[in-house]
């Protein structure tokens, strides 16, 4: 993984723990964790495949 990946990588989790952080609704909430596994899961060899 190149540094400007992990840059963007950074960035996409950290906006999506500001929303879950401080967003009261909590469908928002649930939102943001559901697409930070996606990113998350994207990014591991072993789920990479499957996703």
């Amino acid at each position: 993984m190149t540094n400007s990946e992990m840059t963007k990588l950074a960035m996409a989790i950290g906006i999506l723990f500001g929303v879950y952080k401080f967003v009261p609704n909590q469908l928002a909430k649930a939102a943001a964790l559901g697409v930070a596994g996606v990113i998350i899961g994207k990014r591991v060899p072993i789920l990479k495949d499957v996703l």
